[in-house]
């Protein structure tokens, strides 16, 4: 039985996803070099919105693929992994209809500004159609995990190990695989990093960030356009469209020469890895409720093609809703994990040589 318990993956897909969020400013900021006034606008107001996000100290964002269950379940079976064999179980794409993904955070710091050492606690759930299935908080050096290990296995189709396998001395992980909450001391584990204590990833020196800004925003400025509409309750409804391929290739062909100027190790795409995106306008929708960000929207199903036997009319979109964070909490009762937990995994391990 394997434990990975590791903080520094849940920060970076929360870093990742206000990185997301900034970018579709840049999308509208490098459009303000466009003629319409109403794209111009339009433009400004999101980069304002999303300016906000990074004055804020705590945010919420929601994940979530709203999408006709039976539609899901049918690509999935015509699949050519589910062809060979080798496709998720039946009742897969009513999960993937159903989940959400929430990253919760606070920081120290207006979050533009906030390193790792900064985030004064995180949070991260993955929900199901019956509820929370995996749920991970972080406050302070301390980290606290559960899991409905049923409802996986169920999911799965995989029988999961049951707490009767495991010696009564091993009280956390039986508590874990009876879905309860785990308090885990993450200086306990070889090579874990603890919030605010792990290798510092690359960063871009300013003179390179300005010079790969300037580059994006002059291939957008070119491709994109923009428009939005608001609504009598402080509603605004704003759509940046383009040539898919269009963009995505001018995009890599513009930073290429930038390579040199990255983090070592950082690979860019090239134009050769977007041919298989479609020739075809599509569309990315932005809610704002009185000047704030509230929602992000793209439909997946503008990048399908006839091979993909798509009804007309279909819809997936991919929805990013954003929010002020809940007070992320100690659980009351959560069993902390031991040595003798540890010495229990080995145990168990060395038994299955």
């Amino acid at each position: 039985m394997n434990v990975h318990l590791q903080e520094e993956p849940v920060i970076s897909a929360i870093r990742k996803t206000l990185i997301a969020s900034g970018c579709a400013a840049v999308v509208l900021t490098g459009a303000t070099a466009c003629d319409p006034i109403e794209s111009v606008s339009a433009a400004r107001q999101v980069d304002d919105a999303v300016e906000q996000l990074g004055e804020q100290r705590s945010l919420t964002v929601e994940f979530g693929l709203d999408a006709d269950a039976a539609t899901l379940e049918k690509l999935i079976r015509e699949s050519d992994d589910a062809q060979r064999g080798d496709g998720p179980p039946p009742g897969f794409g009513t999960f993937l209809s159903k989940a959400r993904v929430q990253l919760s955070l606070h920081a120290k710091k207006p979050l533009a500004a906030a390193e790792e050492k900064d985030f004064s606690s995180t949070s991260m759930q993955i929900a199901g159609a019956d509820g929370v299935m995996v749920e991970y908080r972080s406050l302070g050096e301390d980290m606290y995990y559960r899991a409905d290990l049923a409802a996986f296995g169920k999911l799965a189709a995989t029988p999961m190990p049951s707490a009767d396998d495991l010696p009564e001395e091993a009280r956390a992980l039986r508590s874990a695989l009876q879905g309860k909450w785990v308090k885990v001391d993450p200086k306990m584990l070889p090579g874990q990093a603890v919030l605010g204590q792990g290798p510092k990833e690359p960063a871009l020196d300013d003179k390179a960030q300005a010079k790969l800004l300037k580059g994006i925003r002059h291939v957008l400025a070119r491709e994109v356009t923009f428009k939005g509409r608001g609504d009598s309750d402080g509603t605004s409804r704003i759509t940046a469209k383009a040539n898919a391929r269009s963009l995505l290739t001018s995009l890599a062909e513009k930073l290429e020469p930038m390579t040199s100027d990255l983090p070592p190790g950082t690979d860019l795409p090239t134009a050769e890895d977007f041919e298989s995106v479609p020739k075809k306008q599509v569309k990315v929708d932005f809610v704002l409720k009185n000047g704030k960000l509230r929602q992000i929207t793209f439909d997946l199903a503008q990048l399908a093609d006839k091979s993909d036997g798509l009804k007309k009319g279909t819809e997936f979109p991919l929805t990013l809703k954003f929010g002020k964070a809940p007070k992320i909490e100690r659980p009351d009762d959560a069993t902390e994990l031991t040595v003798s937990d540890l010495m229990a995994i080995a145990g168990s391990q060395a038994s299955m040589r």
